[in-house]
């Protein structure tokens, strides 16, 4: 999931930083998303005991048919943002969400996080779910509306305030990037070339799986005139 995939990141950097004040917030962003994971895993596992205790069980063990489907979870990563003075706007891409009734598609919102859940689509049930919101939002006026092959979740604001990110954990991560560039820059004074070093892997720890891909397919391409140790 991808919260998962944020804890794992946060603590690489967390054993690369060396600043007591950057170790420091990692430290906090870490307990939060451990906390936040262990809070997700108990409302899955809450909602399945639910929906196993709700299903009528004969006498006797069924039998399964030939043709029974088992339906699974499916995480939704695909989405974008865009924000108003009233609301922030997630577009998440759900392939044939039209075809569902509305009330399989649910959105649970707090004042710093969401969760969508789309019930039995294709044999399926679709997640999404986004904590540590930038900022705290009106749980009671956001809401959600089905499209062609897309769910729209509008968040409304608590003040007119513009969104640089959309998460706590993208902001710092953000600005730890732009400390340790701004370290690297320092560090490129006395070595140009063991700054720019410095500033691709920085770039590479703290990037998304799309932009690890495209650092080391650059850092292979130039390997052929530099003899360079690999980022991974």
């Amino acid at each position: 999931m991808a919260l998962t995939l944020d804890l794992e990141e946060m603590r690489k950097l967390a054993a690369s930083a060396e600043r007591s004040r950057v170790q420091q917030m990692l430290a906090i962003d870490i307990r939060k998303l451990e906390t936040d994971i262990q809070r997700q895993r108990d409302l899955l596992a809450a909602q399945a005991s639910n929906e196993q205790s709700s299903v009528s069980r004969p006498l006797q063990a069924p039998v399964s048919a030939p043709g029974d489907i088992r339906r699974y979870q499916v995480e939704l990563k695909e989405y974008a943002w865009d924000q108003s003075d009233k609301f922030i706007k997630i577009f998440v891409t759900v392939n044939g969400v039209q075809q569902v009734p509305e009330d399989n598609v649910n959105v649970e919102f707090t004042e710093n996080s969401f969760q969508l859940v789309i019930s039995d689509l294709n044999n399926k049930d679709y997640i999404f779910v986004v904590n540590n919101l930038l900022n705290p939002i009106d749980s009671e006026k956001s809401y959600r509306r089905v499209k062609s092959d897309m769910v729209a979740i509008y968040l409304a604001k608590q003040s007119t305030t513009k969104w640089a990110h959309l998460t706590l954990t993208a902001k710092r991560l953000q600005d730890l990037k732009d400390e340790r560039l701004s370290d690297g820059k320092k560090a490129s004074t006395d070595d140009p070339s063991s700054g720019l070093m410095n500033i691709m892997q920085q770039l590479y720890d703290s990037g998304d799986p799309e932009t690890k891909r495209m650092i080391n397919k650059a850092w292979h391409e130039s390997q052929n005139k530099q003899k360079t140790p690999s980022l991974e």
